[in-house]
């Protein structure tokens, strides 16, 4: 046994088409899986049950503004120009490169579509930071991934999405 490091998950967001890797500048790109909850206490009963009914995904992220990356353009344009309803959606394929996929260069991996919700531009003194969290607004996608082709396909599909 082994330890898994964090750089073997990778993140990856759609822009124009393309999935582009989430790395340069990052300094948190955490999913949060917030279950949902059901609880309740039956009268003959003096211990609560709890079922798990449901999880509402979302993702933090934080990173020291570079110039030249298109993930962290796309992710500035978005907060500095307040975009909304679909405007405010990104797609991210998060690959699991420890786990191999069953097609020849692929892994394991998931995709999401995300609604960003910026939360902070400017903090920090030394650097320009950008915060934010993406809540998730679809299903997750199983599927694989080729991280040097940089595509994603869901399970059961011959034909990249």
């Amino acid at each position: 046994m082994s330890l898994i490091t964090r750089s073997a998950m990778r993140s990856y967001l759609s822009v124009d088409g393309v999935y582009n890797e989430i790395g340069e500048g990052f300094t948190d790109f955490t999913e949060n899986k917030n279950p949902r909850e059901y609880s309740r206490r039956y009268i003959h009963e003096s211990t609560e049950r709890t079922d798990l009914v449901g999880f509402a995904p979302s993702v933090t992220y934080a990173f020291d503004v570079c110039d030249a990356d298109c993930v962290q353009e796309h992710l500035l344009k978005m907060t500095m120009e307040e975009e909304v309803g679909a405007d405010a959606r990104v797609t991210v394929v998060t690959a699991f490169l420890y786990r191999p996929g069953e097609r020849e260069g692929c892994v394991r991996a998931i995709r999401r579509a995300y609604t960003v919700c910026p939360a902070r531009l400017g903090s920090g003194t030394e650097a320009l930071i950008c915060s934010g969290t993406m809540k998730a607004c679809a299903e997750a996608e199983v599927g694989e991934f080729d991280p040097q082709a940089r595509l994603f396909y869901a399970a059961g599909t011959e034909e990249a999405v």
